[in-house]
């Protein structure tokens, strides 16, 4: 008895500190060069989300999560997102995208109207975009990143603050 309770204790031992020592060995790792956010939420992106008759469709004035980089269904990368919403009234809306940069690489934010054509977009070193937007009129923000490598992975919020 007094055998198997000494052996029981020996092996938790050796686990606990094998697994501290693999913590360790993680923590020590270098991560590629990026400022990171870590945004956390309601998983807005629901890929496929990349082009327009998929677009993820949310509603102005909520917070929108998503990542651009990860791998989808073990062959592509998620390199886009495009997200759908309806205009209730004729109001200024100011789109602010918070998220990870990397030197090379930044988050992009367009505001499209229901046919694709290009209303206004950020330039780099900008994560706000403002526009009126007409009531009862359908628009798309497109999330992008020029200058993304494979690898890099972004994960952004986006918000929207619907003038009072």
């Amino acid at each position: 008895m007094k055998k198997t309770l000494l052996a029981s204790l020996g092996l938790t031992l050796m686990l606990s500190t094998t697994a501290s020592v693999a913590l360790a060995a993680e923590a020590d790792s270098v991560p590629v060069a990026k400022v990171s956010n870590q945004l956390f939420g309601n998983g807005t992106d629901r890929e496929p989300n990349n082009w327009y008759d998929k677009a993820s469709e949310v509603w102005l004035g909520s917070d929108i999560y998503g990542t651009i980089g990860e791998l989808i269904e073990g062959r592509d990368y998620d390199t886009y997102d495009i997200y759908k919403f309806k205009a209730f009234q004729t109001k200024w809306v100011d789109f602010k995208i918070e998220g990870d940069k990397y030197p090379n690489a930044w988050l992009k934010l367009t505001l499209t109207d229901s046919d694709g054509h290009m209303i206004k977009t950020t330039e780099e070193g900008q994560n706000t975009l403002g526009k009126k937007l007409e009531a009862g009129k359908e628009y798309y923000l497109e999330v992008g990143v020029p200058g993304y490598e494979i690898g890099q992975l972004f994960w952004y919020k986006i918000s929207a603050k619907i003038e009072e």
